[in-house]
């Protein structure tokens, strides 16, 4: 009987349940291939014949995976992913192998000398765990007389520390730490990977990324009327190419999607919030760009043009803001408002502000605080000495607001909050005067 024992750890290939965060951005249909296709080259590797290879499988059905090849089968047992990897090591020891290591199929990357460098550390280590680009590990062994199941208990799994935890779990044991790697969780995992070497993943991935539009226009939503399908409108003909998609964002409540017809958009759902919604549409997001516009406001010609030229050569900008009525008061708040935000170097949400999408999401997309989110991302950058760009052309935004909650009351009451964000007091401190006014 061999003594080494090697577990692929897998899910079902089945739409919904697998590549959750990557199917966001990609559709289930694509995301699924992905995995499948993940799967199958994993399979593939030509491993030395003195392993016993097992699948792992995780389907509620218990039906046979659908991946050729000869491999020793048995299902997951666990409520959560910790308990399901012991149970995995708990099979294999309690058949009678000496070492044994556990590899999931989410990364790329692994290959076959990788494969076997593991069991190889294993000759002079109690274990080993090697650990990915994003703070977790895909893969993990032990000898049958230093598995714990300590390993696995107490770790958050959808956390980025799962590594260190685990680590710290097994401070007690050599522990061999093997190369770290990126694994395949988000659109810009698969750009990343797309280009990085020859498979069928590959193939699917550069013929996948071509189809994908540039630019992604994310608009947070809440009760908003049929203005909003003039927005959209507008924004498609003022775009010099087709490669744009707009992704409409409304609360759990579909306050406004069920409200009004609309066509040719992605819709997301978040709990209610703008910065809540911004960062759901930063996940969905295609493009390599992304473009946050409220839905009372206008872009201006060519703005698709406009954006990509401003990020060629940085990560974030935003537009000049211009009201559509003609009160000298709103020229007065127009100018004062391009004026701060080039002093300031700080634009506000109203100014469509834009992003690399890769970046962006690098930063952990907006603050998940009650208001002032898009004056938090940008003070957040400029902390960080990331040059902020604010083009001379405008955004022509509604002046309804003005209107609706009276202007000398409007003007004061946003530069009270902005002074009060500016001083470290909290939004949820003043959120509910804001809204209980709106409302």
């Amino acid at each position: 009987m061999p003594k080494n024992a090697l577990i692929y750890f897998l899910k079902a290939p089945k739409e919904g349940e697998v590549k959750t965060r990557l199917a966001k951005s990609i559709g289930d249909p694509a995301a699924t291939r992905c995995y499948t296709l993940l799967c199958e080259r994993l399979l593939a590797l030509p491993i030395d014949p003195t392993l016993e290879c097992f699948i792992a499988y995780s389907d509620a059905q218990r039906e046979t995976p659908p991946f050729s090849g000869t491999f020793k089968l048995f299902f997951q047992e666990g409520d959560y992913l910790g308990a399901r990897m012991c149970h995995a090591f708990e099979h294999c020891f309690a058949e009678g192998y000496e070492r044994v290591v556990l590899v999931g199929a989410d990364i790329p990357e692994v290959d076959a000398p990788l494969l076997r460098d593991a069991f190889d550390a294993l000759d002079t280590h109690d274990a080993i765990l090697s650990p990915t680009y994003d703070g977790g590990y895909y893969l993990i062994g032990f000898h049958a007389t230093t598995f714990t199941p300590k390993a696995f208990s107490k770790i958050v799994y959808s956390r980025n520390d799962v590594f260190e935890k685990t680590l710290h779990a097994l401070s007690w044991l050599r522990v061999a730490q093997g190369k770290m790697l990126q694994d395949l969780d988000t659109l810009d995992d698969l750009r990343v990977l797309a280009f990085q070497a020859s498979s069928a993943l590959h193939t699917y991935a550069q013929t996948l990324l071509k189809t994908l539009p540039r630019i992604s226009v994310v608009l947070p939503v809440y009760r908003e009327n049929e203005r909003i399908r003039e927005i959209i409108e507008q924004t498609r003909q003022r775009a010099q190419t087709a490669s744009v998609e707009i992704i409409v964002v409304d609360t759990d409540e579909r306050t406004t999607v069920d409200a009004v017809a609309l066509e040719n958009v992605r819709i997301g759902l978040s709990r209610q919030g703008r910065a809540a919604q911004m960062n759901e549409g930063l996940l969905m997001a295609q493009g390599k760009i992304v473009l946050f516009l409220h839905a009372d406001t206008l872009l201006p010609d060519a703005w698709d043009r406009l954006v990509e030229e401003t990020l060629h050569v940085v990560y974030a900008g935003a537009f000049s803001l211009a009201i559509d009525d003609a009160h000298p008061w709103f020229r007065f708040i127009e100018n004062a408002a391009n004026l701060r935000a080039k002093l300031t170097r700080v634009p506000y949400g109203d100014q469509a502000l834009f992003f690399s999408t890769p970046f962006l999401r690098g930063q952990g997309g907006f603050a998940d605080i009650a208001l002032m989110e898009d004056v938090e991302i940008m003070r957040r950058l400029k902390r960080q000495h990331v040059p902020i760009v604010i083009r001379s052309e405008t955004v022509l935004t509604s002046s309804r607001r003005w209107h609706q909650e009276g202007f000398v009351y409007t003007t004061l009451r946003n530069r009270v909050l902005s002074f009060l964000f500016w001083l470290g007091v909290s939004p949820k401190r003043f959120i509910k005067r804001y809204q209980a006014h709106r409302d």
